[in-house]
């Protein structure tokens, strides 16, 4: 019996020490869910939860981030090793426009086994809706006078009602045409790895141009990794890319989301931009790989 009871517990120790083991050796993953809700008037918030799993460290913050197809600031709420609530406040675009997050970094969860890898993602989308007008109030009663014999168009004797005229006036034409966004040209179109880029944004409107909301999530980088700086003031931003990493060769560029800026009548500028091609040389021999080929998945 005691024989018995001596190999059942080395069999258990050796169970919880292979658990143990393959637990480690499982890097963390994570999982997005809905959002909040389905519909969001401008300026609303959104918030998403991310579940994180097998994670003994959590450094997930909103630098490691990316929305697409709206405007919003981005925060990260919670803590501890397991869950992350994603803020989405302050949410601009134009009635009918479309937001999601595209992406969330490599590492920003870890344990033993290393790190969570880069998320490119398309998580449950929302829309944005028209703002609810309030209900119209009721007319007031006129009290003035009394009005015994129930005649609406009654009035005290010695008053006589006079005719009022209307100075016309001119009627302002709605403003319905949106702002444009023209992508100016980069600084250079070869460069070697840690090398920086620039190129300017220019918003025009044929009336007058209101606010420019554009920041560095509205900025995606296809094919290469840099630090993004964005600075300028009146209509025209200045992009600058410093650190500039990535694969020789290839075809790299960057996109501009839509709805970064409106007009005076609140129009949007609905439509994306993007520059044009660059790429990485080698800084001895001044060449490119002609065997590079693209990811199609990422741009790398």
């Amino acid at each position: 019996m005691k024989k018995l009871l001596y190999i059942f517990m080395i069999f258990t120790l050796v169970l919880c020490t292979c658990s143990n083991v393959l637990i480690a050796a499982v890097p963390p993953r994570l999982g997005i869910t809905s959002p909040s809700s389905g519909t969001v008037e401008v300026g609303g918030t959104i918030r998403y939860t991310v579940n994180i799993y097998n994670a003994t460290n959590v450094t997930l913050n909103a630098s490691h981030i990316r929305i697409a197809g709206v405007s919003a600031n981005v925060s990260v709420e919670g803590s501890g090793n397991s869950q992350r609530t994603i803020v989405l406040s302050n949410i601009q675009g134009s009635v009918g426009a479309v937001g999601y997050i595209s992406y969330i970094a490599g590492g920003v969860a870890t344990n033993e086994a290393g790190g969570s890898r880069e998320m490119n993602i398309t998580s449950t989308s929302f829309t944005i809706v028209a703002t609810q007008s309030p209900a119209p109030q009721p007319p007031q009663e006129n009290n003035n006078y009394n009005n015994n014999n129930n005649n609406s168009g009654y009035l005290p004797p010695n008053i006589i009602e006079e005719p009022t005229q209307e100075t016309p006036q001119e009627e302002e034409q709605e403003d319905k045409q949106e702002p444009t966004m023209e992508i100016g040209a980069l600084s250079n179109t070869s460069i070697q790895k840690g090398d920086t880029i620039s190129f300017d944004i220019t918003y025009k409107d044929d009336k007058e141009m209101g606010e420019i909301t554009l920041n560095n999530n509205d900025i995606t980088l296809y094919g290469f990794t840099a630090d993004v700086q964005i600075s300028g003031d009146g209509n025209t931003r200045k992009v600058t890319l410093s650190n500039v990493q990535g694969n020789l060769g290839g075809l790299k560029y960057i996109k501009i989301a839509a709805n970064t800026a409106k007009d005076k009548a609140g129009n949007l500028v609905t439509k994306d931009g993007q520059t044009s091609m660059f790429k990485v040389i080698d800084s001895d021999t001044k060449n490119n790989p002609d065997d590079w080929i693209e990811n199609p998945n990422t741009g790398r």
